[in-house]
C-alpha cells in the first residue's frame, strides 16, 4: 500500500495544541482525561481513581503499557481485586476494567485500540467504567493520520476499536441512555514519558 507522505502525522505539530483539542472534543464527550509526567505518577493516580470509584474488582487487558505500570500492583494498593478466569467472566465481573490504547485523536477526542485480542475488546466493552491509558506522544491531530501511522507500521491490525466517551444510545423511545451497551464512565490517563512501553 503506497502512502501519501502528506497524510502521514506531522511530527512538527505542537503537542501542546494536540492536547487541549483532544480534551476540548472528550469532554465533550463525557470522557475524563487526565495528563502525567511519567510511569510512577501515572500509577499514583490510577491507585487513586479506583478507590474514589470504588472499585473493588478490577479487569486488566495486559500490555506492554500494563506491564511497565506494573496495574497488578497498583490496583491491589488501592484495595481491589484483579479478576481472574477467562477473559469473558474477567471483563464481567470487574467494576472496572483498565486497557492501553494505540492513538488518541484530537479532531474528534477517540482512542484507538488495537483491539486484534479479546482482552482488550472485553475489558473495554463490558465493565461499567473503563481507564484507558496512553502515550502522550501517541497523540495525532485527525482520523486520517491515525491511519495513515497504523499502516505504516507495515500492517493495519485486523480489529481496530475507536472510543469515544461513555456508550451512549437513543434507541429507547428515542431518549439519550448512558451506559447501555458499554461504560457508563471513561476515563483517559495520558502518559508524557515511559508511555510508549514496549517499543
Amino acid at each position: 500500500m503506497a502512502l501519501n507522505k502528506e497524510l502521514l502525522p506531522d511530527r512538527n505539530r505542537n503537542l501542546e495544541q494536540l492536547y487541549e483539542e483532544f480534551v476540548t472534543r472528550a469532554r465533550a464527550l463525557g470522557t475524563e482525561v487526565y495528563r502525567v509526567s511519567d510511569l510512577a505518577k501515572a500509577r499514583e493516580l490510577v491507585v487513586k481513581l479506583v478507590r474514589e470509584m470504588g472499585a473493588r474488582k478490577v479487569a486488566l487487558a495486559e500490555s506492554p503499557l500494563v506491564t511497565a505500570l506494573d496495574l497488578a500492583a497498583a490496583v491491589a494498593g488501592a484495595g481491589a481485586e484483579v479478576t481472574g478466569g477467562n477473559p469473558r467472566e474477567r471483563a464481567g465481573a470487574a467494576d472496572l476494567g483498565i486497557s492501553s490504547f494505540e492513538m488518541a485523536i484530537a479532531e474528534t477526542g477517540t482512542l484507538v485500540q488495537d483491539a486484534t485480542e479479546i482482552d482488550q475488546r472485553l475489558v473495554s466493552m463490558l465493565p461499567p467504567a473503563h481507564l484507558a491509558v496512553v502515550s502522550t506522544r501517541r497523540l495525532v491531530g485527525t482520523l486520517m493520520e491515525a491511519i495513515y501511522s497504523l499502516a505504516a507500521r507495515g500492517q493495519i491490525p485486523g480489529y481496530l476499536a475507536f472510543i469515544s466517551g461513555p456508550s451512549r444510545t437513543a434507541d429507547i423511545e428515542r431518549v439519550l441512555t448512558i451506559g447501555v451497551h458499554g461504560p457508563g464512565r471513561v476515563v483517559v490517563i495520558f502518559i508524557d514519558e515511559g508511555g510508549c512501553a514496549g517499543e
